[in-house]
């Protein structure tokens, strides 16, 4: 469960640390949640869950600093979530609390890389030393980056040059296949694996501290290290490209998501970076590496041109309508017209009275210029889309209408702005693709199983068909809100429902609506509506 943060916890929360806790016994639970709110530390609770994989699909999308999770649990027990953990967001540390004192357990955790590991019964003086002595490793560890960063920044050896320039002729096929084995060989890279895949990351900042990016690369650099299934090289100022090689039996695809999610998290939390990421095609030889490539920078150039910052992968790109690939003209409008939003119309307009200028008598006529260039545009828009320009836009072809619309600037902003509304409603009806349909595809299985508490990110990812990190990010990218987000909303308006027109108790509300715990519920309903469930409804009933 994801916990919503009070007003002054987003004020002080960059000064704090979050805390995210993984018990299956409700007293423990309580316990740890009240050690934390109500004690001194500088500790935050941001979510919990009673189970590894309930708090596996939550932490992706709060990320704490801490996680504190006990050994034995239902789905996917302590060890193993922190295993997970570990590799996915490798950033977090781990306290594991457990009622066995069992030199095996201990062992393990401490292979995985667990910092804490603690024994019930836990006190609150003891759970706030183990989080305080984590947040003095936290502080280390930063000041590790920034010796990090400070030495890399003071210059790059030669060698290091060399291997960059070579790996990016080796990625877009300036390599042959018989020299990159041998000389990524003298250079200590071994490129023997089983399949290969490139992604490109493209930063951009709003300021002109460039500085921001070689911090955003040390960030980079530091989530990457130590994986040799991965090789991470500059290829300029502000684009970083990835070879992902196929050495064990996860999908290589899965790996490139997951990456890129910690990547873009961890740049955007720490920087004014903004991080678009392309994910080329899964290639079996590296002889076809340059596809990939390409495919990469592909999907990177649609994100840029879109004016989002997306993680997305070639696949995605295959299931965007055709109007991003249609081959116009080349005129700038017309590439501008395949991508605009709404939220656009106003620059273009804009753009165009700068264009018009301010000489009376050639308004007219630049004016009818600009709006036939406009018009001549979007009926190639819609006649490739498979619309007529004639019923979208009646009177596209009425010569006295558009005469009236280039006769002041007044008027010509009205008419390009009524032109523009027009013509993306059609386009953005005809772009809804494969996306759309996922989209709407998971919410109505949410809608009609929000009750079941065994629903989760898994299980919906698995009844649209993609893998839980791809619907994670695609639902959270298309919808604004997260999948726990989503489902949390869907029943607390179930909840409202049940407690405006039933008489069940909040107990029996909580259990209809997909909450296992009935405080857990009463706690989720007061921090989204500032009421609890039994104030909600004798409020209503005395508004009746």
């Amino acid at each position: 469960m994801k916990v919503p943060l009070s007003i002054s916890a987003y004020l002080r929360l960059d000064s704090m640390y979050k805390v995210f806790i993984a018990e299956d016994e409700i007293v423990v639970r309580e316990g740890l949640r009240n050690s934390i709110q109500s004690g001194p530390g500088p500790f935050v609770l941001v979510g919990e869950a009673s189970d590894g994989e309930m708090a596996l699909s939550i932490m992706k999308d709060v990320k704490p600093d801490i996680l504190i999770t006990d050994i034995r649990m239902p789905f996917v027990d302590g060890l193993s979530l922190s295993r997970i953990i570990k590799k996915i967001l490798p950033w977090i540390k781990i306290i594991i609390i457990s009622g066995h004192d069992e030199f095996q357990y201990a062992q393990e955790a401490i292979s995985i890389g667990v910092d804490e590991f603690i024994l019930k019964p836990i006190s609150a003086s003891d759970m706030l030393a183990a989080l305080n002595k984590l947040v003095a490793t936290i502080e280390q560890d930063k000041i590790h980056l920034s010796s990090i960063e400070n030495l890399k920044l003071q210059a790059q050896s030669n060698s290091s040059l060399i291997r960059e320039r070579w790996l990016c002729d080796l990625v877009t096929g300036i390599v042959k296949t018989e020299d990159a084995l041998e000389k990524g060989g003298d250079m200590g890279i071994d490129l023997i694996a089983h399949g290969y895949l490139v992604a490109i990351i493209k930063l951009s900042t709003s300021s002109e501290n460039y500085a921001d990016f070689i911090t955003a690369k040390i960030h980079i650099n530091s989530l990457i290290d130590n994986q040799e299934e991965v090789l991470c090289f500059s290829q300029s100022r502000d684009s970083i490209i990835l070879l992902l090689m196929h050495l064990v039996s996860e999908s290589l695809e899965e790996t490139a998501y997951t990456l890129a999610q910690a990547i873009k998290y961890e740049v955007e939390r720490n920087t004014d970076c903004m991080v678009t990421i392309g994910i080329g095609s899964l290639v079996e030889r590296i002889g076809n590496l340059s596809q990939s490539y390409a495919d990469a920078e592909k999907a990177t150039k649609f994100s840029v041109k879109t004016g989002q910052n997306l993680i997305i992968g070639t696949h995605d790109l295959n299931s965007v309508s055709k109007i991003d690939f249609l081959k116009l003209d080349g005129s700038p409008i017309s590439e501008r017209l395949k991508y605009v939003k709404k939220s656009g119309i106003n620059e273009i307009i804009a753009q165009y009275i700068t264009m018009i200028g301010d000489d009376p008598l050639q308004t007219t006529l630049i004016s009818y210029y600009l709006l036939y260039d406009l018009m001549v545009a979007i009926s190639k828009i819609i006649n490739e889309l498979g619309g007529d320009a004639q019923e979208v836009i009646p009177w596209l072809s009425n010569k006295s209408q558009l005469t009236e619309i280039a006769s002041s600037k007044e008027t010509f902003c009205e008419g390009v702005k009524s032109i523009l509304d027009t013509f993306i409603d059609f386009r953005e009806l005809k772009s809804a693709g494969k996306y759309y349909e996922m989209i709407q595809k998971a919410k109505q299985h949410i809608n009609l199983h929000f009750a079941d508490q065994d629903i989760s990110l898994h299980s919906v990812a698995s009844i649209v068909h993609v893998s839980p990190n791809h619907f994670s990010t695609v639902f959270s990218q298309e919808t604004g809100e997260t999948f726990i987000e989503y489902l949390t909303r869907v029943r607390i308006n179930k909840s409202k429902d049940l407690l405006l027109t039933t008489a069940l108790r909040s107990a029996d509300i909580a259990y209809e609506v997909g909450f296992g715990d009935p405080h857990y519920f009463s706690y989720i309903f007061k921090k989204h509506t500032g009421i609890s469930p039994r104030e909600f409804r004798t409020g209503s009933k005395c508004l009746m």
